[in-house]
């Protein structure tokens, strides 16, 4: 069973690591814009990269919108920051 908690309780050196890797494999792949890089943390508190998502569900209880809501921002001020940024 998966469990999300948004913002993850995490260890600050540990979500730096993870934000560190997303982005480079987001870069290495080529993705633009914006979508959603998954990992797994095992029970060692080690994390494991699983998938790219570049089409991420886009409702206002999908992952994206939930974790842009706990970095302080809205539903509306994500969709207008996507379509600004869209090439």
């Amino acid at each position: 069973m998966s469990t999300y908690e948004c913002p993850a309780k995490l260890p600050s050196k540990l979500t730096k690591e993870i934000q560190q890797t997303a982005k480079k494999i987001f870069q290495i792949l080529g993705c633009k814009n914006y979508g959603r890089i998954d990992f797994l943390l095992d029970t060692d508190g080690e994390s494991w990269f699983l998938e790219v998502n570049t089409l991420p569900g886009m409702t206002k209880t999908s992952l994206v919108p939930k974790a842009f809501k706990a970095a302080g921002g809205s539903f509306e001020e994500l969709i207008k920051r996507i379509i600004e940024e869209t090439d």
